[in-house]
C-alpha cells in the first residue's frame, strides 16, 4: 500500500491501518514500514469487533473495506479462516474506489 499510496491520495481516498497490537507496537511497525497513512492501534479489538471481523491462531484476520464519506461501506473483503490468502491489492481497491465514486 504504501508504493501506490500516491494514487489513492489522487483519488482524495483516505487509507488508514488498524493494528490488533499495542500502541508501541503498532508504533513500531508503523515507523519501521514508514507507512504514509495512519495506523492504529485496537489492542481490545473493538474496531475488529464492529466490523465483523473473525479471528484465528488469537488474532483478528486481516480484511479491507471501501468506506464512502457517509460511513456506508461499499465494498468488503475478509480473509478467510486459512493460513493461505490473497487480500486484494492496491490495484483492486483503486478499481473498487472508483465505482463509490
Amino acid at each position: 500500500m504504501r508504493e501506490a499510496y500516491h494514487e489513492f491520495e489522487a483519488r482524495q481516498v483516505h487509507l488508514l491501518v488498524v493494528s490488533s497490537t499495542e500502541l508501541e507496537m503498532t508504533s513500531y511497525v508503523a515507523e519501521t514500514l514508514r507507512a504514509p497513512f495512519p495506523v492504529l492501534s485496537d489492542a481490545e479489538w473493538s474496531v475488529f469487533y464492529s466490523y465483523g471481523m473473525g479471528s484465528g491462531f488469537g488474532v483478528p484476520l486481516p480484511g479491507s473495506f471501501v468506506i464512502d464519506s457517509s460511513g456506508i461501506i461499499r465494498w468488503s473483503w475478509v480473509a478467510p479462516f486459512s493460513v493461505v490468502f490473497t487480500p486484494p491489492s492496491p490495484e483492486a481497491l483503486l478499481e473498487q474506489v472508483a465505482f463509490v465514486g
